[in-house]
């Protein structure tokens, strides 16, 4: 369908009124496309060229089969989001070029009716913009879709199965290829398909299903909001706790250089529904108590790090300078380096960056204290490759902990990248377990080791620079998402070991260096091309009172039983 219809199409109507039990205004949308004066549309340059956004006829068409197009259409009358809902919609999807690309995400935030996010095609319209996009050019007058939640499917056609991405905050924080209980391959299927999404508000779970009535395959699939949690299951967090009471609720879309038609119909959005979790649905398990216990950062000897992979903000880049060769920093990095907030790049300050204050309270657990190595150092990270395989990170005090939390990534690796570490005590006994150091631009991951040790995202989103090419403003990159830096949580006292064992190290007295060996992805079976393990932190095990101080009681003790005998 091609359409002209204006980019931007605001009136305030909602399909009815009534107030919420909670209190808060609720406007369900019934037939939602049943009129354009409901909506407010969004596109750039390759979708308004086309007419897009544009909904005629009780159908929206959000992208068309032409490339580099990115649109989104809300409703102009925000949802009550604080209770259980339901939304409901088809979606038909058709193409001409070899196979379909790219997607839709079918959203609820609070940024505002003008909402849209990067037109790269794989982002759906929905991942935020670059600080040099936003507001200008192809987005001017528009704003990231951040505060956020979303779900939706990016269609790579020549694969076997759709994918299904969850999205936070103008973030992808999951993706699913294959969901459980799906036969229906979305970005293979022409006919219609019938979505139903419901939120269940005491636990914060949805339950996304659809169906193609024609060929009877359908998909189903729980997911935990806000998407997943970070490296702590903890209790449930609703949407009202993230975005408000209410918000506005609608689509984000994007082609790329191929293209997808895509069309909705039949919306309905009712609030007040589900009253029970849906089947299949598992609470998450409490956070065991030891990974809530507070870790400060471990000093560590010098020669605990062997390379520099940070480039300090003191250090000047001129446009058309090599960092590797103009400064002596980072030594032995191939081809991307990390560096410290405030670094000036001909001459105008980048975003992003590691922090100046070389401490950071971890997003993983929000108890974890770990503490960088100054970026001005010679060496700031234990560095690991082919050649060399393992080092060893030496404390500066022997130490017995209750638990350990170790910062590490990896670069040219997987998503489930593993590495083992050696814990040496100082009485010469020694145990080997195995923490989490993933590909850094893994996202929001969270899960088990093999050997049961928990590890979630603990900072991301700071940018990388490119070393191999001259500098210039196109260097920095990876923002606003990436990289990641991972924090793996290690229980002294019941330490996984072998992928199924547990042995208690507790009694084995005070922790002197830490051995760790290349992180090598269980599933593919590959090393990483290098891992980075940048920081330790540690939960210190209370030091019985000294003899000293015994005997300094004993004597106060003395003295007063002297004082009272001479004045009785």
């Amino acid at each position: 369908m091609k359409r002209s219809i204006p980019q931007v199409v605001g009136s305030l109507c909602a399909s009815s009124l009534v107030l919420a039990a909670a209190g808060q205004i609720r406007a369900d949308i019934t037939n939602g496309f049943s009129s354009a004066s409901n909506w407010t549309l969004n596109g750039t340059a390759g979708s308004t060229s086309n007419g897009l956004p544009a909904i005629a006829g009780g159908d929206l068409e959000l992208t068309s089969n032409s490339t580099n197009e990115d649109s989104s259409a809300w409703y102009n009358t925000q949802q009550n989001i604080a209770d259980s809902w339901t939304a409901s919609f088809t979606y038909q999807m058709s193409y001409t070029t070899a196979f379909p690309s790219q997607g839709f995400m079918f959203v609820l935030q609070n940024a505002g009716k003008n909402a849209l996010g990067s037109g790269s095609s794989s982002q759906l319209g929905y991942l935020n913009l670059s600080p040099t996009q936003a507001g200008s050019g192809a987005y001017a007058g528009l704003v990231n879709v951040n505060p956020s939640w979303g779900l939706g499917f990016q269609l790579f056609g020549h694969g076997a199965s759709s994918f299904l991405q969850i999205g936070q905050n103008g973030a992808f924080v999951a993706g699913i290829d294959n969901p459980n209980s799906s036969t229906l391959v979305m970005s293979r299927d022409t006919s219609p398909i019938n979505f139903t999404i419901s939120y269940y508000q005491p636990d914060g779970v949805v339950n996304i299903s659809a169906t193609d009535p024609t060929a009877t395959t359908s998909l189903n699939y729980n997911i935990q909001l806000p998407g997943p949690a970070n490296m702590i299951p903890t209790p449930p967090t609703t949407l009202a706790s993230d975005l408000g009471n209410t918000a506005y609720i609608g689509f984000t879309g994007a082609t790329g250089s191929d293209t997808v038609e895509q069309d909705f119909t039949n919306f309905n959005f009712t609030s007040g529904t589900p009253t029970s979790a849906p089947s299949g649905y598992t609470a998450p398990t409490p956070a065991p108590a030891y990974v809530t216990v507070p870790r400060a950062p471990i000093a560590l000897t010098a020669g605990s790090f062997n390379a520099d992979v940070v480039v300090e903000n003191s250090a000047s880049l001129p446009t058309g300078a090599t960092v590797s060769s103009s400064i002596a920093t980072p030594a032995g990095v191939k081809n991307n380096a990390l560096y410290e907030a405030g670094l000036s790049v001909n001459g105008s300050t980048v975003q992003g960056g590691l922090p100046t204050s070389h401490e950071f309270l971890s997003n993983g657990d929000g108890v974890t204290t770990f503490q960088l190595q100054h970026y001005t150092n010679t060496n700031n990270v234990l560095r690991l490759t082919s050649t060399v395989t393992s080092g060893t990170m030496t404390l500066s005090q022997p130490t017995a902990f209750s638990t350990l939390a170790i910062l590490a990534m990896s670069a040219g690796a997987k998503n489930d990248s593993v590495g083992a570490v050696t814990l040496n005590f100082a009485d010469g006994q020694t145990v080997t377990t195995d923490y989490a150091a993933l590909d850094w631009f893994s996202g929001n991951i969270d899960s088990t080791t093999p050997d049961g040790n928990p590890y979630g995202l603990a900072l991301n989103g700071f940018g990388r620079i490119t070393i191999t090419s001259p500098i210039s403003s196109t260097s920095v990159n990876g923002l606003p998402s990436n990289p990641d830096l991972y924090e793996t949580v290690l229980n002294i006292s019941h330490l996984g070991i072998g992928g199924g064992g547990f042995v208690d190290a507790s009694g084995y007295g005070a922790l002197d260096s830490l051995t760790f060996n290349l992180a090598v992805s269980p599933s593919a079976g590959t090393a990483a091309g290098a891992t980075e393990i940048f920081a330790v932190s540690g939960s210190a095990v209370p030091e019985p009172a000294s003899l000293g101080l015994l005997s300094m009681g004993a004597a106060i003790s003395l003295l007063l039983l002297s004082r009272k005998r001479r004045t009785a």
